[in-house]
């Protein structure tokens, strides 16, 4: 059954025109909804648009803009497992707009340094050994025929000896001293003439002139092996190219005997020489001619250069004139004999007799033309090789013309004062180069200050060698040959000096070990502030600025590690065999590491244990230095006569952690001097006696390459949208 519809009280009228309609307003809601949608998405991404746009345009500046990205650096501790002391990790934040980008990339804090103590290299192509023959008879305090030196300084010892001594500048005529009368030589010319006993003439002693002669000369001949006699008892100093040692050795000697035995004594230094090693012979005899008791010689020799002179025999007094009998002997031999001494004929005709000079000089030996005995300096991307030129630092690019001259006066307050002029002598041993600034100290205590951009010599200072830094504007130097370390304030005056034998530098402080013993002094004044005592005589002493310790070695082996107040914080022992030469400190894993080197054995060691100890394979160890965890040492295995231009020296690089051999690559049939490090090159440079160079590639080291650390963006309130 169906049922029926409920019939609606409101009708509703329908029409197809009414449905139409009520379709096209729905449709237009629809597409004027999509519309605002549309804008409001167009308006929101063109206000994204503009703000990333605006970002764009900080981040990449445009091109042709006038900005120009601007640069900061920031020095901080090397990276680990790089050397302490020559490295340290510079960081750059390059600002370009908003944009900040790092990077980081190691740089040298300082070159590695070798030691400058010990004896002056030599070379196996020129290698005179010359013996002085001196004669110590009474007769040498006699007149000489020649005139104190106006403004030189003279001494005048107990016993009558007189000898020239440094500079002082509070001495107008004499003044009277400890160690006797010191007076000018104006004023000895006039009042302390010595005795005309042979009719010579002049004011000056013998004695005073042939032994400040032999010292000039012994300035003029550095790397040449010299030995010291006497007419009386023959050898007193062995071979060496020590100059302390050879002006130690002279100022010992009294002109005390009797006796003169000139001729006997020549006769048997003819034999003094070695037999192998020497190049050429020769004797300087240093005499007045006088022999007393001489010429008791073979008959043959008595009158060997045929001049039939009567006096060529023995004679028990003074007189006998063989000498030059002997010294034409000598020249058969191949042996040279010069003399130095009174202008008269006899001696003049005993050096022509021998193939010497009379009165010889450095020329009479024929130094080397050209050498160098360090490795190059490096300025910017120029590098400048340290010439010495006939045995004098004198390289081609230095400029001595508007140089200010300065000689280290002897009386206190130690002190310089100007000097018209002064000779320099002696080969480049240490150098420090900072801010386009060069230091070279010379094997015979010279130093000088150079303007490596335009090789203009600023000053040099006579009485000051030995290794030299500089340290915040002071300049440490050391030890001379009085075995002084100096402290100089640019050049200009003396701030202190102190007797040591190493020395090491930090911020404020100087280490100065001397013995077994250890002082700090401060940098500026030289005041004695703390010490430490080793257990024996120290060998090697470096300051690490990471770790603000004093690292020191002593010869039984004990590295001492001391805060900056000279208290010990810890004992490393190095077992090996020899003396330590150097001491590499470095971190690895945040744990202090120490490296030690002999001549011939290195060790690694930390607080806890000694992680290896090994033997090099051959030669003596020149220069150490650690990289990226590798150890670089230079070897050289010299000739049998020990010239640096005989033998042959490897670059040997040993894994840092377990000493294990990584590498060796020979450098030269000679001795390598260096290394110097250059990372902008991405070179490990050494160089040989004769200016050949060996570079080594370095950049796959990480950090000799700028290595990226990431970016940041900065931002204003108004960049960031809601």
């Amino acid at each position: 059954m169906m049922g029926k519809r409920k019939a609606c009280l409101t009708p509703t009228v329908s029409s197809d025109r009414g449905w139409i309609l009520m379709y096209a307003l729905v449709f237009c809601v629809v597409i004027q909804g999509i519309a605002m949608i549309t804008v409001s998405l167009i308006a929101q991404n063109m206000k994204s648009g503009v703000s990333f746009q605006r970002l764009l345009s900080q981040r990449h500046i445009p091109a042709g803009s006038e900005e120009q990205p601007s640069f900061r650096t920031y020095a901080l501790d090397p990276p680990e497992g790089w050397d302490h002391g020559c490295f340290l990790t510079e960081v750059t934040e390059r600002i370009w707009g908003r944009l900040h980008t790092y990077s980081w990339r190691v740089r040298v804090r300082e070159q590695p340094s070798t030691p400058a103590q010990g004896e002056a290299p030599v070379l196996s192509g020129w290698m005179p050994h010359i013996i002085l023959l001196i004669d110590d008879s009474q007769d040498m305090l006699a007149s000489c025929g020649r005139s104190y030196e106006e403004d030189r300084l003279y001494l005048e010892k107990p016993g009558n000896e007189i000898i020239a001594v440094d500079q002082r500048d509070d001495v107008e005529t004499s003044i009277s001293t400890s160690e006797g009368t010191c007076f000018r030589g104006g004023w000895g010319n006039a009042w302390h003439q010595a005795d005309d006993i042979y009719a010579l003439g002049g004011a000056m002693q013998c004695w005073t002139h042939v032994i400040l002669s032999l010292k000039r000369l012994i300035d003029d001949l550095d790397m040449c092996p010299i030995a010291v006699a006497t007419v009386s008892g023959g050898i007193v100093l062995p071979f060496t190219t020590d100059r302390a040692a050879l002006f130690s050795s002279l100022e010992e000697l009294r002109p005390s005997y009797p006796e003169s035995r000139l001729s006997e004594a020549l006769l048997n230094a003819l034999d003094a020489f070695p037999d192998q090693c020497g190049t050429s012979k020769h004797i300087i005899l240093a005499t007045n001619g006088i022999a007393v008791h001489d010429g008791n010689i073979p008959s043959w020799l008595q009158d060997y250069d045929g001049d039939g002179n009567p006096l060529d025999r023995a004679v028990d007094e003074a007189g006998s004139h063989c000498l030059d009998d002997v010294a034409s002997y000598a020249s058969t031999r191949q042996i040279h004999v010069h003399v130095v001494g009174p202008d008269t004929p006899f001696l003049q005709s005993t050096a022509a007799n021998g193939g010497g000079d009379f009165m010889p000089d450095a020329d009479s030996f024929d130094p080397p033309v050209s050498l160098v005995s360090l490795p190059r300096c490096l300025y910017g991307s120029q590098k400048h090789f340290l010439t010495n030129t006939e045995l004098v630092f004198g390289p081609a690019w230095l400029d001595l013309e508007n140089t200010s001259y300065m000689i280290r006066m002897a009386n206190t307050p130690p002190h310089l004062a100007p000097a018209p002029d002064i000779r320099i002598t002696g080969c480049a041993r240490s150098v420090f180069t900072d801010d386009g600034t060069l230091l070279c100290s010379t094997s015979r205590d010279h130093l000088l200050s150079i303007d490596l951009a335009t090789g203009a010599c600023n000053w040099i200072a006579q009485g000051f060698g030995g290794k030299v830094v500089e340290q915040d504007g002071t300049i440490i130097i050391g030890p001379d040959i009085r075995g002084d370390i100096a402290a100089l304030d640019s050049g200009q005056g003396i701030r202190w000096l102190y007797p040591g034998e190493l020395f090491a530098v930090s911020r404020g402080n100087v280490y100065i070990a001397r013995g077994p013993l250890i002082s700090s002094l401060t940098l500026e004044e030289g005041v004695f502030t703390s010490g430490y005592t080793a257990d024996s005589e120290l060998c090697a002493i470096t300051y690490d600025p990471c770790q603000g310790a004093v690292l020191a070695a002593s010869k039984t082996g004990l590295i001492s590690i001391l805060d900056q107040d000279l208290v010990l914080e810890d004992l490393f022992i190095a077992d090996l065999p020899g003396t330590i030469a150097h001491l590499r400190p470095f971190r690895w894993k945040r744990q202090f590491h120490v490296i030690a080197v002999t001549e011939s054995h290195a060790a690694c060691m930390n607080s806890e244990k000694a992680l290896w100890s090994v033997a090099l394979e051959a030669g003596t160890c020149i220069s150490a230095v650690v990289m990226d965890l590798k150890l670089y040492l230079s070897v050289w295995e010299s000739g049998a006569c020990k010239g640096i231009d005989t033998g042959s020296s490897a670059l040997v690089v040993l894994d840092a952690l377990t000493g294990e051999t990584v590498s060796r690559t020979p450098l030269f049939e000679a001795k390598a001097f260096g290394p110097l490090i250059d990372p902008d090159a991405g070179v490990l440079e050494y160089a040989s006696w004769d200016m050949s160079i060996h570079e080594t590639d370095i950049t796959d080291l990480p950090g000799i390459l700028p290595v990226g650390l990431g970016e940041r963006m900065t931002y204003d309130p108004g960049d960031i949208l809601p």
